[in-house]
């Protein structure tokens, strides 16, 4: 989907605490090299957004404002998201 939507949406992961070489071999394993991902150390990006553990995901507008969803999310409700947001609006 992130290729779906690259010319709408910004992607970025960001995984859990741990190391560069564990979050390296994620990415490699899921097959989700095509867009950035970050390394939270201290975990300050995942407490401003409220993540309390993973699966999270947050999704942003364009004017900053966030809404973070719990665990794993449908395909048809994902797109549903990720509509939204190409509309700029902001998931229920």
């Amino acid at each position: 989907m992130a290729r779906d939507y690259a010319d709408r949406i910004g992607f970025l992961g960001v995984p859990g605490l741990g190391t560069v070489d564990a979050m390296e071999g994620f990415v490699e394993g899921f097959g989700v090299g095509q867009f950035p991902h970050v390394v939270d150390r201290d975990g300050s990006l995942w407490a401003r957004f409220g993540v309390p553990y993973q699966p999270a995901w947050v999704f942003v507008d364009s004017k900053g404002n966030s809404v973070r969803v719990s665990g794993a999310i449908p395909e048809p409700d994902l797109i549903s998201i990720l509509e939204d947001l190409a509309a700029d609006r902001l998931p229920d």
